[in-house]
């Protein structure tokens, strides 16, 4: 048989020893509080968080380049640099450029003239008149028009706007390209960006400017001084239409004499191009481009590859 264990009585437990009688644990065995003042001090900047390395980040890829500052200007941008910017990457690109611009002018040539076949067969005595800018942007006046004429006046003015919104897109993404210190070829500027956003964007400065024209030419002048880099900063930055003429307004409203003189060197090369036989214009409109591209880098305090 089992024996059991006594029973206890109350009180009978031995008392627990005295406060501090313990055994203190083996050393290390729990870890030791640092001694006050101890802990290290927190990362400065506003909230403890480490500030940016010097230089700041780095851009985003295929996705434009991080907005500036309010009021931020290009560093170092003159009109003298950015001509020589211009001519040294035309220099170096010379036969992608030259062909690109081309093929774009053929094809928006050969569009007008087709359309212009099509309107004198529909309405012979409409009289009609072209005005290209940069090689893209066009307007059309007509008179004598019925309604065959006005129908094939507005399908042939869309056609011409989209392709020619197309156009722009590709073309300004291979100059983006170059400022971006990438090797270009032919291929590079025959793949268009953000179209949509593009000829929505065409449309809008168009109407504004000719809007502005309609009352006494200077305020036409002033909208399409101030709205000049809208399209650039839609294909690099990948914005909207309207996000694209605000930021364009913002550079020009920040650095508007320097905008002003690159709005009048740009209209002068294409001036001095046209004056060469036309010919003159597969240099001058890609020349001017690319003085374009690198005002509107310089002055939204974006990066320019340079190029030797």
């Amino acid at each position: 048989m089992t024996e059991q264990p006594p029973e206890s009585t109350p009180g009978e437990f031995p008392p627990p020893p005295p406060q501090g009688a313990y055994p203190p644990p083996p050393p290390g065995t729990y870890p030791q509080m640092p001694p006050p003042g101890a802990y290290p001090p927190p990362p400065p900047g506003a909230g403890g968080y480490l500030p940016p390395p010097p230089g700041g980040y780095p851009p985003p890829v295929q996705g434009g380049w991080y907005p500036p500052p309010p009021g931020a200007s290009g560093p170092g941008f003159s009109v003298g640099s950015a001509f020589d910017w211009s001519w040294k990457a035309f220099s170096r690109n010379a036969v992608p450029l030259i062909v690109a611009t081309l093929i774009y002018a053929v094809i928006i040539g050969a569009l007008v003239f087709l359309l212009q076949l099509v309107l004198n067969a529909v309405a012979p005595t409409a009289v009609s008149a072209y005005d290209t800018a940069d090689g893209f942007s066009y307007s059309t006046y007509t008179t004598g028009l019925g309604g065959g004429g006005l129908a094939v006046m507005f399908v042939g003015s869309l056609i011409l706007l989209l392709v020619s919104g197309a156009m722009a897109s590709a073309y300004i993404s291979g100059l983006l390209d170059i400022a971006n210190g990438q090797p270009v070829e032919v291929g590079s500027f025959f793949r268009p960006r953000n179209v949509g956003n593009v000829v929505l964007a065409s449309v809008l400065v168009g109407f504004l400017t000719e809007i502005g024209y309609a009352l006494c030419v200077l305020p036409g002048l002033v909208v399409s001084l101030l709205l000049m880099f809208t399209i650039v900063a839609v294909v690099d930055r990948n914005l909207s239409a309207v996000d694209g003429m605000k930021h364009s307004f913002e550079i020009a409203k920040a650095n508007f004499v320097q905008v002003l003189l690159v709005w009048l060197v740009t209209a002068l090369i294409a001036i001095v191009g046209a004056l060469l036989c036309g010919v003159g214009l597969l240099v001058a409109v890609p020349v001017a481009m690319l003085f374009h591209v690198y005002a509107y880098r310089r002055l939204s305090a974006a990066a320019v590859a340079p190029v030797a």
